[in-house]
Parts: C-alpha cells; structure tokens; sequence
C-alpha cells in the first residue's frame, strides 16, 4: 500500500513538473507575440503598399514573399500559401534561387497538410528549376523532399532512389546538416521496411554528421530518438533505454517538449517490453500529460497569433477608415469654403445686375414664364397622348395574346377531332384528313404570328430584351424569351401554358430555370423582376 502511494505521489510530482515548465515557456512567448506580430504586420502590409506605388514588380515579389514567410512563422498557412501563389506570379523577377526555395516552401506546406501528391509536384518544379540553374543544394533538398513524399505514400523504391541522389550532392557540397538529414530520411524508409540494421547504420551515420554542427539540438534529439526506437525493434533493450534516457535529458536541457514527450512515450514502450510495467504506466501517463498540454498551449498560441493577425489588420482597416474620413472632412470643408465664395460672389453679381436692369430683368422673366408655360402645357399634352398610345398598344397586346391562345387551343382541338376520325375506313376519307390535320399542324407551328407578337411587344417594351442580356451570362432559347414576355404581360401559367401549348407542369419547370439563368435571389418574384426589367 505504501509503495503504490509513493507511486502516486511521484507520479503527480513528475506529471506535474514538465507541465508547469511547459506552461511557463508558452506564457512566456504569448506575452510578445501579439506585440511582435502587430509591428511586424503593420511593417509587411505599408512595404507591400509602397512597392504596389512603385509598380517595381521586384519589389512587390518580394514584399509577397516577406509575406508569405511572415504567415507561415505565425501559422497561418492558408495567408502563407495564398501570398506564395502571389508571389510566383511576378517569377521573372525573382532570382533563381529564391524561386527554388519558394517552390520549397509551398511544397512544405502541402507536406504539412498531408498533400502529399501536390507537394511532390512542388518539389519536382524546385527540382526542376534547379537542374537548369545549375544549383546543386537546390536538386539536393528537391530530390530529398520528393522522397519524403514517396515515403509518406509506401512507395519506398522511388524514395530510396531520390534519397540516395540527394546522398550524393550534398556529399559533393560537402554539407554535412544536409547530410545527416538525408541520411536520417533513409534510415527512416528501412524502418518502415523492417530493416533496422540497416536503418540503426544510418542513424548512426547521421548523428555523426549532427556532431558536426553547432547547436541543433532538435535534429540530434530526433536523430537519438529513432536509434532508440530501432534498438527497441531489434529487441535491444539496453540500448533502446539507453538512447532514449540520452534524448530524454537533452530534450531537458533543450526545453524540446516535442521530443521530451516522444522519449516518455518510447520508455513507456520499452519498460512495457522489459514486463516493468509500473515504469511503463508512469511514463505513458508523463507523455500523455505533456502531449495533451502542447497540444492546448499550441491551440492557444495559434489563436493568439491569428488573434493578433486580426487586431492588425482591423486596426490598420481603422487607421486607413480615419484618414479617408479626415480626407472626405477636408474636401467637404474646401468645397463649402468654395461654395460659400461664389455664392457671394453671385449674391453681389446678381445685386448689382438687378440694380441696373430691373426693368429690363423682369419682362424678360415673364415672357420666358409664358414660354416656359407654354412649353410645359404641350409636354403634358404629349406625354398624354403617349400613355393613351400605350395603354391601347398593351391592350391590343394582351387581347391578341388571348386570341393567339384560344386560336391555339380551337386548332388543337380540331386537329385532335381530326386525328380520331382518320382512323375510319375509308381511304379517300383517310387521305383528306392527313391532309387537313397536316396543314393545321403546319399552321400551329407558323412563326409568322410569334414574330408579330414580338415586334408589338418591342414597340411598347423597346429596351425589355437589352436589359434582359445584361441580366444573364447565358443565352436564351425562343421558348424561353417567349416565355419571359408572356409573364412581363402579367399573364398566368395556365393562360401561358395555353398559348405556348404545353402542360401547366411544363410552365412551373420553365420557370425555375429562367430563374437559375437570371440568377434571381430565394424570395424574389420572377414576375415582379421582369416588369421591373
């Protein structure tokens, strides 16, 4: 009883420590950041607008790439990879190499977001790119990025293969931080292959490399996490626990909570294995306890970050509302100052004048009184004869579309009555029947009727079908613009249908259609928009 309370307590000790630690650091950062990235933004956003002033477009690919590089530090991948595309539309002015890393780095995006396959096809054009220039880190980090992603797809031939060519250029630059993470990319493809003496060989190699180089921490931790993992696969133990304890001390020393987190969780795999399962218990409960709390700190220091994106931004949107008001109040101001100098610039003129010919001023504001009376009296008399002139022609309109209906459906009829009495057994009678339903069918389909219908219609609605095209982005058959000046005469769907001889059914899918082209809002009446029209 007392050991599993001694446990206990322990437990809650250790669990609580890294946590506390963790928290600190996270606390720690937020405090600046939103400062940091408020400047920071402000200054992007004013050299992005100065370089679009310029028109140098030098200037303005790089102020996108500042950008772009801005977002993807604060998180915000989305903003990143937008002001990357932004800025790969002004690649003729951006150096070589610079485009090399910009197809790098939106491939790592993709990577990021598990699009695998869109990232390969970033790395390949950086690959690409590099081949031309002749730029051999360039072709060395492509050829390792592009199997990165073959890895993450299984496809551990074409991996190997990319890997073991960017091997080779980074040996030919010498570049031993390259080196060693390609070398850790290859032990991790045999690993995943179940070669873990092979995969150890590279690990090892890679760590020799990483000892090389100053600082790093984060890559050797990882580098000494994996040769613990893969020990631990072989079923070495010792070795495994030794590696892990190492990585697990410096992820300590390092404050690298990401790899603090992995080595408790590869203890707790490795006690397990050894059947200490009370080790086992307590480090899965460390690494959970530190993976749930850099998963919520992270969580709040994104919010923070994209927080504080969005103060920025709305702050500039404020600044920049200010001073265009400032403007608007100073225009305002010039133009009643102007306003008010010309009006009493007027004020004496007119005074003065009034003065010298008031006699003259006041027959001449008479006759212009009757002419103006005048003028008004046959206007009204004209735009009186115009209205009678319409309401006639809409009347005729309206009545003619009625007798084109009851034509319709009389001939619809007859040729109906027609077609039953055919089937009669008389072959002379027969014939003269096809004849006259022919022609009657014939007469139904006449368009000269259709085309008179639409030039009165045109007379009294002369700018209806302009306004019609402007509305819509495609073209309208005959049925439909038939049907559009039916409803603009406010005529029914059953008197529609009539006319246009087809089911009242046929009318309401017409109609939802028409309203699909013309991209009328959910609420808006089709007819109500076409008599507006």
């Amino acid at each position: 009883m007392k050991n599993i309370n001694y446990i206990k307590k322990a437990l809650f000790f250790i669990l609580f420590f890294p946590t506390t630690l963790l928290n600190a650091q996270y606390l720690t950062t937020d405090s600046l950041l939103s400062k940091q990235v408020n400047s920071r933004y402000l200054e992007l956003k004013h050299a992005l607008e100065s370089t679009r002033a310029s028109e140098n477009d030098s200037l303005i690919a790089n102020s996108y790439l500042q950008f772009a590089h801005f977002y993807k530090k604060t998180g915000a991948i989305n903003e990143a990879l937008a002001n990357y595309q932004q800025a790969e539309k002004y690649k003729p002015y951006i150096k070589d190499t610079a485009l090399v890393d910009l197809y790098l780095q939106m491939g790592k995006i993709h990577f990021s977001v598990k699009h695998y396959q869109t990232a390969s096809k970033q790395f390949l054009k950086a690959l690409q790119l590099s081949k031309t220039i002749e730029y051999i880190k360039g072709r060395a980090m492509a050829n390792g990025y592009v199997g990165s992603c073959f890895e993450k797809l299984s496809n551990y031939k074409d991996a190997l293969k990319y890997q073991k060519t960017s091997l080779e250029l980074f040996e030919q630059i010498e570049d031993s931080l390259g080196l060693a993470l390609v070398n850790e990319n290859i032990g991790s493809i045999y690993e995943d292959k179940e070669q873990y003496e092979v995969a150890y060989q590279y690990f090892k190699r890679a760590l020799d490399y990483m000892e090389r180089q100053d600082g790093q921490f984060d890559r050797k931790l990882n580098i000494i996490n994996n040769m613990g993992d893969v020990n631990r696969k072989k079923e070495n133990y010792k070795e495994a626990l030794m590696y892990t304890l190492k990585a697990k001390n410096l992820a300590e020393k390092s404050h690298n909570y990401h790899q603090l987190e992995s080595a408790y969780k590869d203890l707790s795999k490795t006690y397990g294995l050894l059947n200490d399962f009370e080790q086992a218990y307590i480090n899965l409960g460390i690494s959970d306890s530190i993976n749930e709390t850099i998963i919520r700190l992270q969580n709040v220091q994104q919010i923070n970050a994209l927080q504080a994106l969005y103060d920025a931004n709305s702050k500039e949107a404020k600044i920049d509302l200010l001073t265009k008001e400032n403007e608007v109040n100073k225009a305002q101001e010039r133009l009643m100052l102007i306003f008010i100098v010309a009006l009493l610039g007027l004020i004496f003129g007119v005074y003065v004048y009034l003065k010298k010919r008031k006699q003259h001023e006041l027959n001449i504001e008479k006759y212009k009184q009757q002419a103006l009376e005048a003028n008004l009296e046959k206007k009204k008399l004209i735009e009186e004869n115009l209205q009678r002139e319409i309401e006639l022609k809409t009347s005729s309109l309206s009545k003619y579309s009625l007798n084109l209906a009851q034509k319709n459906r009389t001939l619809s009829q007859v040729a109906h009555t027609l077609t039953n009495i055919k089937g009669r057994k008389k072959i002379d009678v027969d014939a003269k029947l096809n004849e006259i339903v022919l022609v009657i069918n014939e007469d139904l389909s006449e368009k000269q009727e259709w085309n008179q219908f639409m030039d009165y219609f045109e007379q009294i609605h002369p700018s209806f079908f302009k306004n019609l095209r402007y509305r819509t982005e495609e073209e309208l058959s005959i049925t439909e613009l038939r049907l559009c000046m039916l409803l603009r005469l406010g005529l029914s769907s059953k008197e529609i249908a009539s006319i246009l001889r087809v089911t009242p059914d046929s009318i309401r899918v017409a109609r939802y259609r028409l309203r699909k082209k013309l991209s009328i809002n959910q609420g808006d009446k089709l007819t109500r928009f076409l008599q507006q029209l």
